[in-house]
């Protein structure tokens, strides 16, 4: 399959495609959707180093999407048919992660440490943060193109921004995430957590109503948007309690 038919035809023939088997159509896509991979990845492993899950650096973006890419080829044919490429992506990587989260954190307990390593482990996140450079203020509440003041005001909200969404409950945090900044649709990240569609779309719009009240009073009421967005499926998103996707 050629690049530019590829990306003519829909979402579920793009996964037809790639689950018979065509090794064209799968690098197609996945060169599309490399890079957003690799941050969502390093994103999470910077959300694990901050609740100290894992030491900094010891798991690599790198190391983690090579292993996703490699499940993926040889899993190709078992991409669930309502499935997007992007979402079942995001499925293997969070499933690499919590493997090898789960591994170091036994391997942390049995090891002998020193008290100097004792007293670092025991430090607050915030010594471990780092602002992802990937992650702007656009990429969770869309607003129209600043001026030269608030620019400076969003650069100035990016660490406050992600410092918020780590200390949202993980289940808010993640589908936060998948759903604002990956833009899956509500069906799919439920698929992909398990969870009843209705209580991913309350998670939703908690943790967008957190992060609302959190930074309101630095913008203007009219400069941050309602929680209605368009969906990329071409579906409006609805306040929690009415009907979506």
């Amino acid at each position: 399959m050629v690049m530019d038919t590829e990306f003519q035809v829909s979402e579920p023939q793009i996964v037809t495609t790639i689950r018979a088997g065509d090794r064209a159509a799968f690098t197609s896509v996945l060169e599309r959707e490399f890079d957003p991979l690799y941050r969502f990845v390093a994103r999470e492993l910077r959300y694990h180093e901050a609740l100290g899950d894992i030491d900094p650096g010891e798991l690599l973006p790198e190391d983690i999407v090579d292993e996703v890419v490699l499940q993926a080829l040889k899993q190709a044919r078992r991409i669930p048919h309502r499935s997007t490429f992007k979402g079942w992506l995001r499925h293997l990587a969070l499933r690499s992660i919590h493997k090898h989260v789960q591994r170091l954190r036994l391997q942390h307990r049995m090891e002998v440490r020193s008290l100097e390593d004792s007293v670092l482990s025991g430090q607050k996140w915030g010594v471990w943060y780092q602002p992802d450079e990937a992650l702007l203020w656009e990429d969770v509440l869309p607003a129209p193109v600043p001026s030269p003041e608030e620019a400076l005001l969003l650069n100035e909200t990016q660490e406050d921004l992600e410092k918020e969404l780590n200390a949202l409950p993980y289940d808010q945090r993640l589908v936060f995430i998948l759903r604002a900044i990956d833009g899956l649709s509500y069906a799919e990240i439920a698929a992909i957590l398990n969870r009843p569609r209705n209580a991913i779309k309350s998670a939703y719009h908690q943790a967008r109503e957190t992060l609302r009240q959190q930074f309101a009073g630095r913008f203007n009421p009219t400069d941050i948007p309602t929680t209605s967005q368009t969906s990329p499926e071409g579906a409006v998103d609805q306040p929690s309690g009415q009907g979506g996707p």
